[in-house]
């Protein structure tokens, strides 16, 4: 009988304590930005930007140098631009400074490439939406998401198309979607 009472202060120590252990990766104390350039090195993308994050929080210009990199290398390219242009304004000319600029205008291109496609599919989806062809525009809309999917008016065509094709689910999700973008 002991040894259970025993056991069970110890699993209560252990689940009390054990979140933050856990929260923090095993590495509570740790210096942020040195933390997140090991998980980076191991591609654990998450962990590392919680710790850049957390390095944000002191001040560490050159961890929006590398949220950067990670957010371009996951295909988040307006959230890599974010990052990579505060990194300009903050940090020091040199040659992080100059891939980050480099970076910027290939990234500022991509989204222009990405903006002009996706303006065209969202008209030619609007188009087929009002000619009645619901399971065309719901196609081409889906395409045009792919483009941009932060696009508020995409978002809420599809909402429309999927009303009148009765899928009330599917709409109200659009529509939510709409309205997180706006």
């Amino acid at each position: 009988m002991r040894s259970v009472s025993c056991f069970a202060a110890i699993l209560l120590v252990i689940c009390l304590a054990g979140p933050s252990t856990v929260l923090a990766g095993g590495d509570k104390g740790g210096d942020p930005f040195n933390l997140g350039e090991r998980y980076y090195a191991k591609k654990e993308y998450r962990t590392a930007l919680q710790y850049f994050r957390k390095a944000l929080g002191g001040n560490v210009v050159r961890a929006h140098y590398r949220m950067g990199q990670i957010y371009e290398e996951t295909g988040r390219d307006r959230d890599a631009l974010t990052h990579f242009r505060s990194y300009l304004e903050l940090g020091r000319p040199g040659d992080r400074w100059n891939d980050a600029s480099a970076r910027i205008k290939i990234l500022e291109e991509r989204l222009r490439a990405e903006t002009t496609r996706s303006a065209a599919l969202l008209e030619r989806g609007k188009t087929l939406y009002a000619d009645g062809m619901y399971g065309q525009a719901e196609k081409v809309l889906l395409d045009a998401v792919k483009e941009d999917e932060r696009n508020p008016e995409i978002h809420f065509y599809l909402g429309e198309v999927y009303m009148a094709l009765g899928q009330y689910g599917k709409a109200e999700a659009e529509y939510r979607k709409a309205k997180e973008y706006y």
